[in-house]
């Protein structure tokens, strides 16, 4: 496997691999909606995607589903690691084991987001600690 060697090239190859391979699965209808803006491996590896919610990934009071929120956080974290990885290292994604969600403010159908997926530290096996943010920027009243 040759990986590019421009990040924002790597992580849009590795996003089209996961479209094409995950045609059936939970990640499906999330992973069209996601749109690379960014993708930088210094200080630390870290892409920027983003998303307009659709009303299929809201629950019924019309906000972002806490479990669409948790896919998509895990998606920027797994596209993360497409900046670290190598022939025979990291050449796929891993498996989560530990996934934590804090909502700080609702988001509803229609409204954009900006969500940042980083590694700060990955080891042979295990993504050891990769960071995911789903950022509401919304303009007007609250």
């Amino acid at each position: 496997m040759a990986v590019p060697s421009d990040p924002k090239t790597a992580v849009q190859t590795f996003l089209t691999q996961l479209q094409s391979l995950c045609s059936h699965t939970y990640d499906t209808p999330i992973l069209p909606l996601l749109h690379l803006t960014s993708a930088t491996v210094t200080p630390n590896p870290t892409i920027t995607l983003t998303l307009t919610i659709p009303p299929t990934l809201c629950n019924g009071a019309g906000n972002l589903h806490g479990g669409a929120t948790a896919t998509i956080l895990d998606l920027s974290t797994s596209l993360a690691l497409a900046l670290v990885r190598r022939n025979g290292w990291w050449e796929w994604t891993g498996v989560s084991r530990t996934l934590d969600v804090v909502l700080l403010e609702r988001v509803g159908a229609g409204e954009e987001v900006v969500v940042e997926g980083g590694v700060v530290r990955v080891g042979r096996r295990l993504g050891e600690f990769l960071r995911g943010e789903v950022l509401y920027l919304f303009w007007g009243e609250n």
